[in-house]
């Protein structure tokens, strides 16, 4: 049985048996590919795996919608799947609510993703592969190490062509605060021709510090092409490096910038120096 009617068969016994009220999934329809909620398993056979689609912000939304009581499967790669804990953490939505249904990613889409974890944590569908190190990546190291001034003139160019169109936010799965400060006229002004877009990437990359799952899901929904994961994996690596913490890695353990940062490493977060002219203004 080959990986696609593994899945299927794994849906349909998980809507036949009772075991979920619906499964998030990707339904291939003559009209292309999308989000589906399957409900009935004659729906099933119509459910693909690819190409890759980030579903944690339509589970969250689907399920604001529906009754408290309902259950949803969610079949999802590793970065939904840590995406949904950083949301249950925040309250965004119950884990009780939930079933993950574990697509490991193949070694490809690592690879197009610099994704260091491209398997969750159960691996239902598919097998798993090894991650790859974004640090190692002879495109990517220009813009996440290496001599300050030159990193920061590439980002001044890719930023230039940003038109603020506010993609990156609205697909990103941990983009959820109320008002949003990317929409506050004090941090980022509207209107303006050039947009201040230094600041409004800036602002946005510390508000995700500690909740970036590194999905990729701000990249792919960028319209002129701006590397914006790559922005946020230096943040991503000190977190891990001085405080042991990934985001999306555990369901319990909090963001040491939720805490007053008097524990070790005493110094606080060694953040690289071009940033220190921003505040970090974390609101959760």
């Amino acid at each position: 049985m080959n990986m696609l009617e593994h899945a299927k068969k794994m849906v349909k016994t998980l809507i036949e048996e009772g075991q979920s009220d619906g499964v998030l999934g990707l339904i291939q329809l003559k009209s292309g590919v999308m989000p589906h909620l399957f409900q009935e398993a004659g729906e099933v056979n119509n459910l693909t795996l690819s190409p890759k689609w980030l579903i944690a912000k339509e589970a969250v939304s689907l399920l604001s919608r529906l009754p408290e009581t309902y259950r949803l499967s969610v079949v999802c790669r590793g970065c939904d799947e840590r995406a949904l804990r950083e949301l249950i953490k925040r309250n965004q939505v119950a884990k009780a609510r939930l079933h993950i249904v574990g697509l490991a990613c193949d070694a490809d889409q690592a690879k197009a993703c610099l994704c260091d974890t491209p398997v969750p944590s159960c691996v239902d569908i598919g097998t798993p592969v090894k991650g790859v190190d974004p640090f190692c990546d002879p495109d990517a190291l220009p813009f996440i190490s290496g001599e300050m001034q030159v990193r920061q003139n590439l980002w001044q160019k890719e930023f230039e062509k940003c038109i603020k169109c506010y993609g990156c936010r609205n697909a990103c799965p941990m983009c959820h605060c109320s008002p949003c400060k990317l929409a506050d006229e004090l941090w980022v002004g509207k209107g303006q021709i050039p947009a201040d877009t230094i600041s409004f990437h800036l602002i946005r990359a510390f508000h995700l510090a500690d909740t970036c799952v590194g999905c990729g899901a701000c990249q792919d929904a960028c319209p002129v092409g701006i590397p914006l994961m790559l922005l946020q994996l230096p943040m991503r690596k000190v977190l891990d490096k001085e405080y042991k913490y990934r985001a999306g890695m555990d369901i319990v353990q909090q963001s040491p910038l939720l805490s007053n940062l008097t524990k070790a490493p005493s110094a606080g977060l060694n953040l690289p120096a071009w940033t220190d002219s921003l505040g970090t203004g974390h609101e959760n």
